[in-house]
């Protein structure tokens, strides 16, 4: 009933078009009016172009020059969040900028994207910005994507963390999910270069063979 899952393909395996086709189905479904997308700075412009030029999803994006503009259409009182339905936003934006974060607790979505969603999750105990605002937006949206191709990064309680934002009652704590990892297959999904092939069934990306070559220094090598 809910889409809240984590996307955590290899790189190059398309994680922002599976974002696109997930929305756009929410939205043939009724359940995908307002979107929001929170990226980094550098990929506003590609996730944009993506989700309009293959989904034709609009997204106003609200960076200092997109706030500035829409400043001068909409009175200053006015929530932005609630002016448009489909947005895309910085995740430092939101940092830096107070009275967006406001907004955004006072705003509700139906699906809400988080790119390189590693950079969201709780470290150590400490909340950063970034995570607090990743568990505000948790609980302003019906469906949760999450896209990282690095969700883990040998660190249990960080990724024990990026789960919570989807179920926190899926694991009491990093050790039950470790325990009970098969859980994580209801909502994390995650293929590598290796499992993605051509419809004959051959690899789409060649294979990567690794060995070892041994050999002995030479005197003069050795001093």
């Amino acid at each position: 009933p809910r889409s809240r899952i984590l996307i955590a393909d290899a790189v190059g395996l398309g994680k922002t078009l599976e974002a696109g086709i997930l929305s756009t189905e929410l939205i043939q479904r009724g359940r995908g009016k307002r979107i929001l997308v929170v990226t980094q700075k550098s990929m506003l412009t590609q996730f944009q172009k993506e989700l309009w030029t293959r989904f034709t999803i609009p997204l106003v994006r609200l960076d200092s020059v997109g706030l500035q503009r829409i400043r001068e259409q909409i009175p200053t009182n006015h929530n932005p969040f609630h002016h448009y339905d489909k947005t895309i936003i910085s995740i430092d934006t939101l940092k830096q900028n107070n009275a967006l974060r406001a907004h955004v607790e006072r705003a509700r979505w139906d699906v809400i994207v988080i790119d390189e969603a590693h950079n969201v999750a709780e470290r150590g105990g400490e909340r950063s910005d970034r995570a607090k605002i990743a568990k505000i937006l948790a609980d302003r949206s019906d469906a949760l994507i999450l896209l990282s191709a690095t969700p883990h990064q040998g660190d249990h309680f960080r990724f024990w963390m990026l789960v919570q934002l989807l179920n926190p009652t899926l694991f009491r704590s990093p050790e039950d999910m470790v325990d009970n990892r098969h859980r994580l297959n209801s909502v994390v999904f995650r293929r590598t270069k290796a499992d993605a092939c051509r419809p004959d069934g051959s690899p789409l990306f060649a294979r990567r063979w690794v060995h070892t070559e041994s050999f002995t220094m030479e005197e003069e090598e050795r001093t």
